[in-house]
């Protein structure tokens, strides 16, 4: 009688002639090499990003104003940064100039932003297979298309809706959300599922931090001593500088075998929405929901508080002017960059990830009270310091999702991530200037205290998911969830969330 070996078995006399700490220690480091080109083609992107964002807006502004102030033959002595008259005539045209900018790139954002929806799911979803690469390249092509037709329209004096056809062309090819789709799955390929991998993925948002500090108060300068183009020639010779660096430097991540099992368009929209229908996730789904809908909560303020905050500065009792408001975004990018880091690893030493977004969701909504109530220049400074030392709260939530969801999923799970994020973006800008609007005269902080109930709630849910996910860890062994280090050395034949059975052989 003879006993034929089972593949298992196969697999593991395999395993074995490679040596099991050596394997070990190769799947827990970081690939430091990888991830510094990854955050240089990152840092290159966003001082183009940071340089273009106010040129864009000042330019379509000084359009307008040029429009309506050059029909009229009314002189107009202004002696101070704010009309406080609203019977002025310079104020009523003024607030039209406003309204035309305002309405012009809502309809920039609505265009690329409906586009980048549906390329961004599918770019995500097939960066699994055809490579992270790939999922660079597309969007930073069409980021040069889009910079390149401001250029255009600056340099020949066209109708500013030209620049339409290059934000459709961005939208078609995912433009900035899919290059900070990309920079998450790449860094979620070259980090282990450790705590390692939130420092990577904070790494990222403090990268756009620094390039948006490096920027902030050198651009009203530049803008101010040269005019518009040439500081658009800038920018669009950095956006393509960093898609050669990715051409050039970035090395792929995914190997050749899979980019030759590429799914279908129906898999590839389960991939990206599997984490949270698909049974075969299990209790794990519910999980996902619960960080997903605490990322959603904090994400819809961030990314619609800069608008408030914008107008809150501008107007009384504060009347800064572009300088003042340039030394105040580098004061907030540069504490963000210092403060964000050394405060997860702090945290790290005594908690979880989730009891880092617990805290830093708290501390979030006292620092958007603190901006709420700010009626002096000193109180909106002193917002900086509890905004950055809350910065680590978004970077965290991704890494939770991140470590819960297997190796080869990185590209839809971030896929979805970047729906979120464009979905927050489009909505809470409109919302939260809606609020301001509607309760400037009544409380003009309204939509800060707004932005702390939905800080607050979030960190609700976060509380609720640590439950949960404790009581996961504690009562079913088949389903153990890796959210935190102390998952992985309490369970250490976890692996990617499941726990690994020792191969046995079976006599045939």
């Amino acid at each position: 009688m003879w006993c034929r070996q089972s593949p298992v078995s196969m697999i593991k006399t395999n395993m074995e002639s490679t040596p099991l700490l050596e394997r070990r220690d190769k799947d827990d480091k970081s690939k430091l090499g990888n991830l510094l080109k990854a955050n240089v083609v990152l840092l290159v992107f966003h001082l183009a990003v940071n340089i273009r964002n106010p040129l864009l807006t000042q330019y379509v502004y000084k359009r307008y104003y040029d429009e309506e102030f050059d029909n009229t033959t009314s002189t107009f002595n202004q002696t101070s940064q704010c009309y406080v008259n609203e019977s002025d005539p310079g104020y009523l045209l003024q607030e039209r100039v406003q309204e035309k900018t305002s309405d012009f790139q809502t309809i920039l954002t609505a265009i690329g932003s409906s586009l980048a929806v549906i390329s961004c799911m599918f770019l995500g979803a097939y960066s699994d297979y055809l490579g992270r690469r790939f999922l660079f390249i597309v969007p930073l092509i069409g980021e040069c298309i889009r910079y390149a037709s401001v250029t255009v329209v600056i340099y020949w004096n066209l109708d500013i809706r030209y620049m339409y056809i290059g934000e459709a062309f961005d939208g078609i090819t995912g433009g900035y959300n899919g290059v900070i789709l990309a920079s998450y799955a790449y860094t979620a390929d070259n980090t282990p599922p450790k705590n390692s991998r939130t420092i990577g993925i904070a790494v990222i948002d403090f990268t756009t931090y620094l390039a948006a500090a490096a920027s902030s108060a050198s651009t009203g300068y530049f803008i101010k001593e040269t005019g518009f183009l040439y500081p658009s020639v800038t920018t669009s010779s950095i956006m393509l500088l960093s898609l050669l660096f990715v051409i050039v430097l970035l090395p792929e991540t995914i190997n050749r075998q899979r980019k030759s099992q590429y799914p279908s368009p129906v898999k590839a929209v389960k991939n990206v929405f599997g984490f949270y229908f698909s049974r075969d996730f299990g209790p794990k789904r519910g999980l996902f929901w619960l960080i997903l809908a605490s990322y959603f909560l904090s994400m819809f303020c961030f990314a619609g508080v800069s608008v408030v905050q914008y107008l809150f500065q501008l107007n009384l009792p504060f009347c800064w002017g572009p300088e003042l408001i340039g030394y105040f975004n580098m004061g907030m990018y540069l504490g963000m960059q210092l403060l964000g880091i050394p405060v997860i690893k702090l945290l790290h030493l005594c908690s979880s990830d989730p009891v880092i977004g617990i805290i830093t969701a708290f501390i979030q909504a006292g620092a958007y009270v603190l901006i709420g109530l700010a009626t002096t220049d000193f109180m909106l400074f002193s917002y900086v310091v509890p905004n950055s030392v809350a910065s680590p709260f978004l970077p965290t939530m991704r890494a939770i999702m991140s470590r819960m969801a297997p190796p080869e999923m990185q590209g839809s799970l971030f896929a979805g991530i970047a729906l979120v994020n464009i979905i927050c973006n489009a909505i809470g800008m409109t919302a939260l200037d809606e609020i301001y609007n509607a309760t400037v005269e009544m409380l003009r902080g309204f939509a800060f205290f707004t932005c702390a109930g939905f800080q607050l709630l979030s960190a609700v849910v976060i509380m609720v998911f640590l439950c949960v996910s404790r009581r996961m860890v504690d009562t079913d062994a088949a389903t153990v969830v890796v959210i935190n280090e102390e998952d992985r050395k309490t369970h250490p034949n976890i692996s990617q969330g499941k726990l690994i059975s020792e191969p046995t052989t079976q006599p045939h």
